[in-house]
């Protein structure tokens, strides 16, 4: 899949194959370049000229209707900009040109304002890698929780959080929640900082209606319930910048022409690319490519699902030929493995996986001597060292002979359960045996390594006992748990959990009990 990231309707092609504050539900601590630019002077501190005055006075349909006891907050932060904060406007604007297209278009196609696209710009200076001392991320900033909720992976490959193209698809979805939940943009902005749950304490504590009565009622919220400084400044900060962004020449800034940046293409590809060989296909510099993918951590892309990949439109053609060549995906059924010893090393690794040992040098960069826990990437099948597999059978205490062979490959509607009752191994020890952190990802077509040893204790899957005859596991929901969360959990289907818990009317309140699995 193929998307040409520009101001216009999305192409789609089929192929084979300033930190100054961090969003999510969590207000973070004023980083210091906030510190470093904040407003110093009062809305009659000095003059504008009739340029900048027309300029202030600009609106859109977010800033259309700024009550008067708020605009002294909004000239305030709207002449630091001019002024003493110029050089950054400069900078924040300039790097937005890259993005400022496609982010206008992603909210203009979902009837959101254009405008909202300036929100990075006081975010991150549009930084796509950006991170707080918070832990947000990205151009967006999204804490890794927000970021979750809202389709960013994030795990040992990747962090969508650092795709600034991805991340403003998810800040879309996430701005359009806050409307809904709170009526009107000025106070769904406010929550894109603070969050949600404080908005509304705050809106009930004080019994004003949006952002700005909010705001001009805070002092009577108790201490822990006010809205902090950062917050309360978050929302005429913003209205600032759009203000100065719409202005920019008029203001004696450079004029940016996002319309006219360089093309982007967005392309997915197969697990298990190795991306530096990509890049060289595509003619284009490691340095220059890692600058516009900066999402993936790994020269290879994740081996158990598509990602995305982004390169310059020159790159178009010889690009699309790489990722549609089926043996192009040269580390598919490849994964991540704790490494449990310091005895073992990648030639004796490479050894046990009947592959050349440059080709697994080549997987892992720079890895040179072994140590217990470091993580590194081997084929599926690899047998662990004897000390690995010491850990698994005292951790899982759950294995037995593996009597149909040292491997199975998964068939359509088979799961690690059935697997593990099928060849008498324990969920567990198939799970750590395989590197298996996320049951879920168990698809069809996968080989699974069947360990061997001396049969133990049965699986533990919560708390276990009979009913009707048959043996269960159980698990105890959780808050913002779903029927699809837990079958995905246990690798199940939710009709399964759905049989087993005597029809579709299933308990979800936390605390409550579910069967997750039957033999």
């Amino acid at each position: 899949m193929l998307f040409r990231l520009k101001n216009r309707p999305v192409l789609v092609f089929c192929c084979c194959a300033f930190l100054l504050a961090a969003c999510g539900g969590k207000q973070s601590p004023s980083t210091a370049l906030e510190i470093e630019d904040s407003p110093g002077q009062s809305f009659a501190d000095s003059e504008l000229t009739g340029s900048e005055l027309a300029a202030l006075k600009s609106t859109s349909q977010i800033d259309r209707a700024v009550p008067d006891h708020a605009m002294p907050d909004v000239a305030a932060q709207y002449k630091h900009f001019l002024r003493k904060g110029r050089g950054t406007m400069c900078a924040f604007s300039k790097r937005s040109e890259q993005y400022l297209a496609y982010a206008k278009k992603v909210f203009r196609d979902r009837g959101m304002p254009e405008e909202l696209a300036n929100l990075a710009i006081i975010e991150s200076g549009y930084r796509p890698d950006a991170v707080s001392h918070a832990g947000a991320a990205g151009a967006w900033q999204f804490m890794p929780a927000t970021g979750a909720r809202y389709g960013l992976a994030q795990d040992w490959w990747q962090d969508e959080r650092l795709d600034p193209y991805r991340a403003t698809e998810a800040a879309a979805d996430y701005l359009q929640k806050l409307y809904n939940d709170f009526g009107d943009w000025p106070t769904a902005i406010a929550a894109y900082n603070a969050g949600e749950g404080k908005i509304s304490r705050a809106k009930e504590g004080t019994g004003g209606k949006d952002f700005f009565e909010v705001n001009a009622k805070n002092h009577l919220l108790d201490e822990k319930a006010q809205l902090r400084d950062e917050t309360r400044q978050y929302v005429p900060r913003f209205m600032a910048v759009t203000k100065i962004m719409r202005n920019l020449p008029r203001l004696g800034f450079e004029p940016i022409a996002p319309e006219n940046s360089p093309e982007v293409l967005r392309l997915k590809a197969r697990p298990g690319t190795d991306l530096r060989e990509f890049s060289k296909a595509c003619n284009l510099e490691w340095g220059e490519f890692s600058k516009m993918n900066q999402h993936h951590k790994r020269a290879i892309t994740c081996t158990d699902r598509e990602t995305f990949v982004y390169v310059p439109v020159r790159a178009k053609e010889s690009a699309q030929k790489y990722l549609c060549t089926a043996d192009k995906a040269s580390y598919a059924g490849w994964k991540p493995v704790t490494v449990a010893s310091s005895k073992d090393s990648l030639e004796k690794i490479s050894k046990r996986a009947n592959i050349p040992l440059a080709r697994l040098q080549a997987a892992n960069p720079g890895v040179g001597r072994l140590r217990a826990g470091q993580t590194i990437i081997a084929p599926l099948a690899v047998r662990l060292a004897p000390q690995s597999i010491a850990a698994i059978n005292k951790s899982a205490a759950a294995k037995a002979p593996a009597t149909k062979g040292a491997s199975h490959k998964l068939k359509a509607g088979e799961t690690l359960f059935s697997i593990a009752k099928k060849y008498n191994i324990g969920v567990d020890a198939l799970k750590a045996y395989n590197g298996l952190s996320d049951p879920g990802k168990v698809r069809a077509g996968m080989t699974l390594a069947l360990p061997g040893g001396k049969s133990a204790a049965p699986v533990k899957a919560g708390a276990s006992g009979k009913i009707g005859g048959k043996r269960k596991s159980t698990y105890t929901v959780k808050a913002k748990d779903s029927l699809w969360s837990i079958a995905r959990r246990h690798n199940v289907s939710v009709d399964d959990l759905r049989k087993w818990n005597k029809g579709s009317a299933v308990a979800l309140k936390p605390g409550a009990t579910l069967v997750v699995a039957e033999e």
